[in-house]
């Protein structure tokens, strides 16, 4: 039996919980169904040895700010972390302006991408007496499942490794690793941005660019995440562009899983000289390369049709599974981030709060599925044939 039939009898019975759960949320927890374990969460930092990092007063091996979710097995008396502790970087002493550079930058995509644009018009927000940095300020006092507590030794549990979309952070779906180490999986996350000096955030300076790089650091935290378990089962997650540097990356990683694609962007094209010119490096593994991976697929993408990607349809991997919407979904709602402020609803006017109401159901079944994908891969039930599965809106 193939991965989408178990999955759409699976989805069934989920699907009578989340009816109950439409309206009214004051929390993510209000809608989605978390496993058995508390949640722990810790973070570290990592260098790679391979490459240099030079700025803001370092200069270095490569340092990666790498935050864990994790199930807790034990007793733990502690209360839950806050947005803000999640969010947060924790460096050590030579690496503190790097941190604060870094949460300066978070700081301004938060307020750009999750708080200052009408998530219906696109059009700026006005809150009344409330600025935008006030509101994140309350955006960072909501509280997480997440509870401070380290990874003592070896564990068994899956892994999942995350890498997040262009010009965003490891955070940014904090709930998504919650819901995972709620049900046994310890998700890892890590910064694949660091900031230069006069610079973009999320590029770099034309000197500083290497070959390879980007595909070598995706690498290393995976290697990195086997160091926490002895459980063979190892899965990537990526969004936007964290998915493409999984199609650029993971062609021959054989000790990967399976592989889930939050929408890269290229699933609306259908023109390839465009995609070839926007995406060259995703366009000459698949198109060019023809790379094979060893591993299922899971592609996310808010088409509103039941129907193959055009482009990424050449996919060559040991199962493919589409998965799209028939409700519009944005870019960021596969995001934890995009529906913070939509739980201030109590305090502040939100004219836009109609289009949480909608995605927030929309969020919680796509997490139900990828946790049913890749429960399909532990139990070996692969198929071998191109499946499609589609997401409705509850009437």
């Amino acid at each position: 039996m193939a991965i989408f039939q178990v999955m759409k009898m699976l989805f069934l019975s989920f699907l009578i919980i989340q009816g109950a759960c439409v309206l009214g949320q004051s929390t993510f927890y209000d809608v989605l169904p978390f496993g058995g374990y508390e949640v722990g969460y810790s973070d570290t930092t990592i260098y790679d040895s391979k490459f240099t990092y030079e700025a803001f007063g370092y200069n270095g091996k490569k340092p990666y700010f790498v935050k864990i979710w994790h199930p807790i097995t034990t007793d733990v008396n502690a209360p839950c972390l806050l947005v803000e502790d999640i969010l947060g970087i924790n460096p050590g002493a030579e690496l503190k302006s790097i941190g604060e550079e870094l949460s300066k930058n978070y700081s301004e995509i938060m307020i750009r991408d999750y708080i200052s644009e009408n998530a219906e018009s696109g059009e700026t927000n006005h809150f009344g007496d409330y600025s935008f940095d006030s509101i994140e300020a309350l955006i960072g006092k909501i509280k997480t499942r997440s509870i401070r507590n380290t990874i003592s030794g070896q564990t068994n549990f899956p892994v999942i490794v995350y890498h997040h979309g262009s010009q965003s952070n490891p955070a940014e779906n904090y709930v998504m690793a919650e819901y995972f180490a709620s049900r046994g999986f310890i998700f890892i996350a890590a910064n694949f941005h660091l900031p230069f000096e006069n610079t973009i955030f999320g590029l770099r300076p034309y000197t500083k660019i290497v070959q390879n790089e980007d595909e070598e650091s995706l690498k290393t935290i995976l290697a990195f995440a086997k160091t926490i378990s002895t459980n063979p089962n190892v899965f990537f997650i990526g969004h936007s562009w964290g998915a493409q540097m999984g199609f650029r990356t993971l062609d021959k990683e054989t000790d990967i899983k399976g592989f889930i694609s939050l929408e890269t962007t290229i699933e609306f094209k259908n023109d390839h000289a465009q995609i070839q010119e926007y995406w060259p490096e995703v366009y000459r593994k698949i198109a060019v390369e023809k790379a094979s991976y060893p591993f299922p697929v899971m592609l996310c993408a808010a088409t509103g049709k039941k129907e193959p990607f055009y482009f990424l349809d050449q996919v060559n991997a040991q199962q493919l599974v589409v998965t799209s919407t028939e409700e519009w979904f944005e870019h960021d709602a596969y995001l934890s981030l995009f529906y913070l402020r939509y739980f201030l609803d109590e305090k502040i006017p939100q004219s836009d709060k109609h289009i949480y109401e909608k995605r927030l159901p929309l969020y919680a079944k796509h997490l139900h599925q990828m946790h049913q994908f890749l429960n399909g891969i532990m139990e070996g039930i692969i198929g071998y044939e191109r499946e499609i599965f589609f997401i409705k809106e509850e009437k």
